[in-house]
């Protein structure tokens, strides 16, 4: 999400082209809704949004989940990072940015998030192999194996 559609627009596309599935929301409300129906594995938002800041989103979302999220914003000044990351915010870039630092971003952080959050998300599957792992479910071929 973000308060600027040209933006949202242009990462969209270049997210999607890495293969990234993105779903836009115009405002804080949409985006928990959002979230609330999809689960994703990583939100970014912007701090300056209708309807409810990014701050707010970030303390909302912090309330029951422990998707990373990263802050875009034009105020590059410490307190605004401050503030963000205090409201629940794991990573703040300041725009103007290049799409190459947030892709690297975007893969720092998920490869610090758990895996189990959200529907489908604690199953690992690899060719023939399906692993289960909250339930500690290994089935090989369709066929259980534990």
């Amino acid at each position: 999400m973000d308060d600027e559609r040209q933006i949202t627009r242009v990462l969209s596309r270049g997210l999607t082209t890495k293969g990234y599935d993105v779903h836009v929301a115009a405002d804080g409300e949409a985006a928990l809704q959002t979230f609330k129906d999809w689960h994703p594995d990583l939100i970014v938002t912007d701090l300056s949004m209708p309807n409810m800041n990014g701050l707010e989103l970030c303390r909302r979302l912090r309330a029951f989940s422990d998707v990373p999220i990263i802050v875009l914003s034009v105020k590059g000044e410490e307190r605004a990072k401050v503030e963000a990351l205090d409201a629940g915010a794991d990573d703040y870039v300041t725009k103007p940015f290049g799409i190459d630092e947030l892709l690297a971003r975007i893969r720092a952080n998920l490869r610090r998030a758990p895996l189990t959050e959200g529907p489908g998300k604690n199953v690992l599957e690899a060719g023939d192999f399906r692993i289960q792992l909250e339930e500690r479910k290994l089935t090989v071929k369709d066929r259980d194996c534990t």
